[in-house]
């Protein structure tokens, strides 16, 4: 029995490929998933850096087809007719992006069992401080109970299971996988390097944080990544010796390990911020929003970093000042979060997904 399951195709539809916790995800789902199945991706993408990290047993059906990146319609549909092409029986659907095209295509002419993942904010009653920066509120509801017709939806926290539960939609919490780096004893400087790492994004908010970062004295302000928001943040960085920008940097934290003294989350919305788990992983203090995506549960509110109120200069600058200023406080922190990363080890995160596999 086990031996017929281990037969199963896993097609992984991802219908387009940037920088982001999605493709983190593809990367850890898949590279685990094809030491027991065989896992196949499906895509429209031009990032050959993340699909240089895919193990070489998965096969990869790339269209790429900038013409179709223009409407994401057009690249749904072009996405799963390759897909089409490839399904046998005993194939499952593996979606991480646009979740409504592919369950509703399933659902009418494949007829295959289909497994998805929500990355990013489920709107409900819970998330209010959330929901209120959130765009097309109303489509994203609509879409959601598309997620009816899905096998099983893996989320990431038990609060949507609930919601989802009380929605008549089956799923369940699984959260990410986070491997622990070695310890990274972090050097007393006379002046801290606080850092922002991701997209230069409305949602991921690196406006909010750099302004409330200029009027500080002996910091250090390193921007990395890439974005619509580049042009503002150097035009609020103008004149400023202080202020860095590093571009976008593959694997970032193992590049600067041993610079950063506080890595600053400063979203709107989250689901899980990998940054922030990546951080905890090496040891390195993080600030980050409280009621934002997993923020408090993986920070134990608190107890292993900085929580401040989401979008709130004072409540940010504050946290900063207290950072600075106790410095030892936040390194014991970062070290208890360190050891806390068990939470999130291989066997309670990658294979919870592959029991889930196992049950369809």
């Amino acid at each position: 029995m086990l031996e017929n399951k281990q037969k199963k195709n896993i097609l992984f539809y991802c219908p387009f490929i940037s920088r982001g916790g999605i493709e983190t995800t593809l990367i850890k789902y898949s590279n685990f998933l094809c030491k027991y199945y065989q896992v196949s991706i499906f895509t429209n993408s031009n990032s050959n850096i993340i699909l240089s990290k895919l193990h070489k047993k998965i096969k990869v059906y790339n269209i790429r087809n900038k013409i179709f990146l223009k409407s994401r319609l057009l690249n749904n549909f072009a996405v799963y007719k390759k897909l089409l092409d490839h399904k046998r029986n005993n194939s499952i659907i593996f979606s991480l992006q646009d979740h409504f095209f592919i369950l509703l295509l399933n659902f009418f002419f494949t007829r295959l069992k289909i497994i998805i993942r929500t990355s990013s904010i489920i709107p409900n009653k819970k998330n209010k401080d959330e929901t209120r920066h959130l765009k097309n509120v109303f489509l994203k509801k609509l879409f959601m109970k598309s997620y009816r017709l899905a096998d099983k939806v893996i989320t990431f926290s038990n609060e949507n299971v609930k919601f989802f539960i009380s929605k008549n939609i089956k799923s369940v919490c699984i959260y990410n996988f986070f491997q622990k780096q070695l310890y990274q004893p972090i050097v007393n400087r006379k002046k801290l390097n606080i850092f922002f790492i991701g997209r230069f994004s409305f949602e991921k908010d690196p406006i909010f944080f750099l302004q409330n970062l200029l009027k500080f004295n002996n910091i250090n302000i390193h921007l990395v990544g890439d974005g619509i928001q580049k042009t503002k943040l150097t035009n609020l960085s103008k004149d400023k010796k202080n202020i860095f920008f590093h571009g976008f940097v593959d694997n970032p934290l193992n590049r600067f390990k041993k610079k950063i003294d506080l890595l600053c989350i400063t979203s709107k919305y989250e689901g899980t911020p990998n940054i922030m788990g990546e951080a905890m992983a090496y040891g390195i203090p993080v600030l980050a929003p409280k009621n934002v995506g997993l923020t408090k549960l993986f920070l134990k509110n608190g107890k292993y970093g900085f929580l401040y109120k989401n979008s709130d200069n004072n409540s940010f600058k504050n946290k900063v000042f207290e950072i600075i200023n106790f410095y030892t406080s936040a390194k014991s922190k970062a070290k208890k979060g360190y050891f806390s990363m068990n939470r999130f080890n291989e066997n309670k995160t990658l294979h919870k997904v592959l029991k889930e596999i196992k049950k369809l």
